[in-house]
């Protein structure tokens, strides 16, 4: 199977990977492991864990190619080398972050990605119901299906979850690495408290469907889960072809903990202040010091304009009936 290729994969639609006894009984011939040392699941025994992740890859008769990232977007380019020298499978091994930086260089390619978790939310594993085990996660070569999704994105970065715009992509920026790799998601709660005191809550303006709104804090979704086992765009599909937005409109930093309190609940969108519907782009203009962040990263400032790339992706994705028991569960 060439590059720009996804095997049985047909044309906007998606397909079962061939299972059966043999354990090489797999579409793919060569395939690169992009993986991030930094990340939160590789900071201790990562020699180990990779050894049992590449032996699992391995078992299966591919020629495998392996990359760690040594900075910020590295692996955006080291997926697109990847493809360049005929890879037909990209695996990204890392948090939310690394697979947005991987698929900024796969976006519009037939090649299919496979994630295997190791970051700090693994939001997107919990969306699709990946296994967190990564031998386990691997046997989806075998086990799943590849599904073609389209991709938000914000000017020309490219996003699988979201994009957040206002106070997260500010907590998001405050993070330090090393703390996130103490405390894990509680580095984000940690930062969150910080900015609750500190942020000031400036309203933007969100234009979308003929319509003008205004907010402090928004989410345009392309997934459910938003990280931490919080659902703000409960309606959001992955597999659609279009966004959830979601808009938070009160100016005090006051009224954030009752949104808090009401997201937990998943109640919020019952909140007069609170706005959501679909569609599948978005203008948002504002302060420059207004930040935008996409899958957990920081990427900018406003004004920003938000659009959908569809059948942009080929992700490897649990059968339905297979969705693991380790992944958190996504209620609508």
């Amino acid at each position: 199977m060439n590059a720009g290729s996804s095997g049985s994969l047909p044309e906007g639609g998606s397909s079962a990977l061939p299972g059966g006894d043999c354990p090489k009984s797999v579409p793919f011939s060569k395939a690169a492991l992009i993986y991030n040392p930094a990340a939160r699941r590789l900071r201790w025994r990562r020699t180990r864990r990779l050894g049992a992740l590449l032996e699992r890859l391995r078992s299966f008769g591919l020629k495998l190619e392996v990359h760690a990232t040594v900075g910020s977007n590295h692996a955006t380019g080291l997926a697109r080398s990847a493809l360049q020298r005929g890879c037909d499978l990209i695996v990204a091994c890392g948090g939310d972050g690394t697979v947005n930086e991987v698929v900024g260089g796969m976006a519009g390619s037939r090649v299919p990605l496979m994630v295997i978790p190791a970051g700090t939310a693994n939001v997107l594993a919990h969306e699709i119901g990946l296994p967190l085990d990564w031998v386990e996660a691997a046997g989806l070569l075998r086990t799943g299906r590849v599904r073609r999704i389209s991709l938000g994105r914000v000017g020309r970065r490219p996003f699988v979850l979201m994009a957040g715009i206002g106070v997260d992509a500010a907590v998001v920026g405050s993070v330090r690495g090393g703390l996130k790799a103490l405390l894990g998601q509680g580095a984000f709660w940690v930062a969150g408290l910080r900015q609750l005191l500190s942020y000031p809550f400036t309203p933007f303006e969100v234009q979308a469907e003929g319509d003008s709104r205004q907010a402090t804090f928004a989410v345009i979704a392309r997934a459910r889960n938003y990280g931490g086992g919080f659902q703000i765009a409960g309606q959001a599909d992955l597999f659609s072809e279009d966004f959830q937005v979601c808009l938070f409109q009160n100016t005090s930093r006051w009224r954030f903990p009752r949104y808090f309190w009401n997201l937990v609940r998943r109640s919020h969108h019952r909140l007069p202040d609170v706005l959501q519907f679909r569609t599948r782009s978005v203008l948002v203009k504002g302060s420059p010091q207004t930040g935008v962040q996409v899958d957990g990263e920081l990427i900018g400032c406003l004004p920003q304009s938000v659009t959908i790339q569809t059948d942009a992706l080929s992700l490897v994705v649990p059968e339905p009936g297979q969705i693991s028991s380790g992944a958190r569960k996504v209620i609508p």
